[in-house]
């Protein structure tokens, strides 16, 4: 097998195995649990087993298009809008 080949095909391999190995689709956080509050710019990912103020039920392109239950929303580096469900843990 050809060097070029092998190269070309090393970076594919690797996705696929992340793909494998379980590794979240950053863009679709639905189920992840954050610390903020809207209009906080400072939202941030949080460990649903510690403490939250909410979970996102949603990954959405517009605001409007947030589901029902949606308590707050805010928008993501990605630029998608997270619709998030107040979900307080301690």
């Amino acid at each position: 097998m050809r060097w070029g080949v092998m190269i070309a095909a090393a970076p594919l391999a690797v996705l696929v195995a992340g793909g494998a190995a379980g590794c979240k689709d950053p863009r679709n956080a639905a189920g992840d649990c954050v610390v903020g509050t809207s209009p906080d710019p400072h939202v941030k990912p949080a460990p649903c087993s510690g403490r939250h103020d909410g979970k996102i039920i949603a990954g959405v392109n517009h605001r409007s298009d947030c589901p029902q239950g949606t308590d707050w929303s805010y928008t993501a580096k990605d630029p998608k809008v997270m619709c998030v469900h107040n979900a307080q843990s301690s």
